[in-house]
């Protein structure tokens, strides 16, 4: 499958609705390769072109243990949880998986009309950590934040494992860290039922 039209399905509705715009692929900047930056764009910002070189498929079985580890933690609800998790099984990530510019970042894509798995729903992006790019990320997460204790840092953990999580508007933001790598996830939680918590 063609990378560029899987990534056009999901953000040309918009496009074709915004007057003066030639074509969806003109007003579509390539996304970038840094992981922070990728995410503000396919995530956040919802659209990014994908080229060939920059993109091949990938699969959840090639990921390393420690990678899906941090996969796991990112779709709990909140830190005691997420600090338990263990690597999901892979029928449980039916996402679409793109390895980035050949190196150890991955984007996963929104796996639309399936409940089949715990991160269906959401759009991710999992890499092995450079350095301070952790406190990058948690800025997504918690903007508002001043500094970030040095208690809260993966470094400050044997395993490396951190979790934080926060909502902004309708999505929910997760950031999770094992060994070494990053997941940072956005997903819109399902609406409660009101009938349910009675």
């Amino acid at each position: 499958m063609q990378v560029d039209r899987l990534l056009a399905r999901l953000i040309l509705p918009p496009l074709l609705a915004v007057p003066g715009v030639a074509s969806a692929q003109e007003a579509i900047a390539t996304a970038p390769t840094e992981p922070v930056e990728l995410f503000r764009a396919v995530c956040m910002g919802g659209a990014a072109r994908l080229t060939r070189g920059m993109a091949e498929p990938a699969s959840y079985a090639t990921l390393p243990l420690p990678a899906q580890r941090a996969l796991g933690e990112s779709a709990e609800a909140d830190a005691a949880a997420a600090l338990k998790a263990t690597a999901p099984a892979e029928a449980r990530v039916p996402n679409t998986i793109y390895r980035i510019a050949g190196g150890n970042t991955y984007l996963f894509v929104p796996k639309a009309g399936t409940n089949a798995g715990i991160l269906a729903d959401s759009c991710l992006v999992l890499w092995l950590s450079s350095g301070e790019d952790y406190l990058s990320a948690r800025k997504i997460v918690l903007p508002g934040e001043g500094k970030v204790p040095l208690y809260a840092r993966p470094a400050s953990k044997p395993d490396g494992a951190t979790f934080v999580a926060a909502p902004s508007g309708t999505t929910q933001y997760t950031l999770a860290t094992f060994g070494g790598w990053i997941a940072l996830r956005s997903y819109t939680p399902p609406p409660s039922d009101p009938e349910k918590a009675n």
